[in-house]
């Protein structure tokens, strides 16, 4: 009996040490890691390739944001109703995406 509850309580133990309990969203995760090479950049060099990284980062979320715009502007020739949510769906997309592309710039800005 107390072995079976020892090795209940192990696997329980392994499952949440095993377990994400401190995600972290991808935005923040992004964040955090352009806040960490710009205060890691110290040389002109550093400060240089940095800035070409995020200026570029930068450039592909707004290249990005143009062709969900595109895609919500088009129609499927589906329903009334689906198309639109789907139009929804990808100027939400545009809108938090030129969002963080605002973020990289001013970050860009700060270095």
């Amino acid at each position: 009996m107390k072995v079976n509850k020892t090795i209940s309580l192990l696997l329980i133990a392994g499952f949440l040490a095993s377990s994400s309990v401190f995600a972290v969203s991808q935005d923040t995760e992004d964040r955090l890691l352009e806040q960490a090479l710009v205060s890691a950049a110290v040389t002109k060099e550093q400060k240089v390739a940095v800035g070409t990284y995020l200026k570029a980062l930068a450039q592909q979320k707004m290249e990005r944001v143009e062709e969900l715009r595109a895609l919500a502007r088009r129609s499927t020739g589906g329903k009334f109703l689906a198309s639109n949510a789907q139009s929804e769906k990808f100027l939400k997309q545009a809108a938090a995406l030129e969002r963080e592309a605002q973020r990289t710039q001013e970050f860009l800005n700060n270095l």
